[in-house]
């Protein structure tokens, strides 16, 4: 069972994101936050394998989180989600260090990418075409 923590501010999305992978027998989401400084607060007293981000986030946004986490936990990969299908929010993602980059309106394609990314792989949506690979 791989744990996850989910970073997420829309209550109506994390709802449908947590019950798509409580179906999962492989993946459970150990803590579910609404902001960048829950989860930074959070981190300390879990064990994750994998942080599942949105991009937009309040005050600090889930890039700047990422860039966050790659610096303190280095071994926690990260996942980003968003509706932003632009190139640039990809590259600053992975920039950031981010494994990965999953639109919001697959969640099998959330699944992929959260597959991909704790097999140690990069993903990138297949919808966002106007990346270029760093």
């Amino acid at each position: 069972m791989k744990s996850l923590l989910l970073v997420e501010d829309h209550p109506v999305f994390a709802e449908a994101l947590m019950h798509v992978l409580r179906e999962k027998d492989d993946l459970e989401v150990v803590k579910l936050v609404d902001t960048a400084e829950k989860a930074l607060q959070a981190l300390p007293d879990l064990s994750i394998d994998l942080a599942v981000v949105d991009v937009s986030l309040p005050r600090m946004s889930g890039i700047e989180l990422v860039a966050e986490l790659s610096r303190i936990y280095p071994h926690i990969p990260c996942l980003m989600i968003s509706g932003h299908m632009s190139g640039n929010y990809v590259r600053r993602s992975l920039e950031a260090g981010a494994r990965g980059y999953a639109i919001k309106d697959s969640a099998a394609g959330i699944i992929e990418g959260i597959r991909r990314v704790l097999k140690g792989e990069i993903y990138v949506s297949k919808e966002i075409h106007s990346y270029d690979s760093i």
